[in-house]
């Protein structure tokens, strides 16, 4: 056999076998980021994709791993679509989301990516009191669709669904309040603060009226993404959270970055604590 016929052969028969091995894609090409408003995790602009703590995390772990992340990829929905489309769509992740018992087995988890304070809000002259947590069922709540307080409302006042009022999102609940539609809301501490401006609310108008003990946020996957992704992602936020010749971490300088200045309202009767 002739030397330009075995090169041939050899050539075609390497052809045929990497055919039946074909390269595989990023495993990251194959994820759809979903979020909503949650300030300073994830902040939404009406000119240009979310920003953010949790978006700019993601976006160093994922180009970390060689793995493709846009924010203008993400695609923004209501928070209860947003979890739903995550619990079905394969490959999919949330960019913040609360680890709850009740969701352990219905998605992967990469994080802890942080701990959030949740509290109960009410207008300052609306004569709302609460000295203790079942005094909530005297009252109106106003509470966004598949979110983490109407999990801990549920399991800690059995009943207490017939007060609440459903909305789509955090501006809604602060609409809703400001507009005295709706007694109290219960939402995360720092996004509420952050969201009470752009909605031209006085911080000082309003009071929380009760702390819950805090929640531990992640990012979310569905539960079909491939394991590999998984733990190559959270390697990497194990790696950013490792303390560097500064004196801190990567994570923790980014966090600060995007946290710092977060002053919570006083409290009153803030037994949650």
């Amino acid at each position: 056999m002739g030397t330009f016929r075995l090169k041939f052969v050899l050539l075609s028969l390497c052809a045929a076998f990497l055919a039946l091995f074909p390269a595989r894609p990023a495993l990251g090409d194959h994820v759809r980021f979903y979020a909503d408003g949650l300030p300073p995790y994830a902040v939404l602009h009406d000119d240009g994709p979310p920003t953010g703590f949790a978006v700019e995390l993601m976006g160093l772990m994922m180009h970390s791993i060689g793995e493709h992340f846009a924010p203008s990829d993400i695609k923004v929905l209501p928070w209860a679509r947003a979890v739903h489309e995550v619990e079905i769509v394969p490959s999919s992740a949330l960019i913040v989301l609360a680890q709850l018992p009740e969701r352990l087995g219905r998605f992967k988890w990469v994080g802890p990516l942080d701990v959030i304070h949740i509290g109960a809000y009410a207008r300052r002259r609306s004569g709302v009191k609460v000295e203790r947590l079942e005094d909530l069922k005297q009252y109106s709540i106003g509470m966004v669709r598949n979110t983490s307080p109407i999990h801990i409302l549920v399991n800690a006042l059995p009943g207490i669904e017939k007060n609440m009022v459903m909305l789509s999102g955090i501006p809604a609940q602060l609409r809703m309040l400001r507009e005295g539609r709706v007694d109290v809301i219960v939402q995360a501490l720092g996004a509420t603060e952050r969201m009470m401006g752009d909605e031209g609310m006085a911080a000082e108008d309003y009071r929380i009226l009760y702390r819950f003990e805090p929640l531990t946020v992640y990012f979310g996957f569905n539960r079909n993404t491939d394991d590999e992704l998984i733990d190559r992602l959270q390697s990497a936020l194990d790696n950013f959270k490792k303390v560097d010749a500064s004196g801190s971490s990567p994570y923790s300088r980014l966090r600060e970055m995007y946290l710092n200045g977060i002053s919570p309202l006083d409290v009153e009767g803030a037994e949650g604590e």
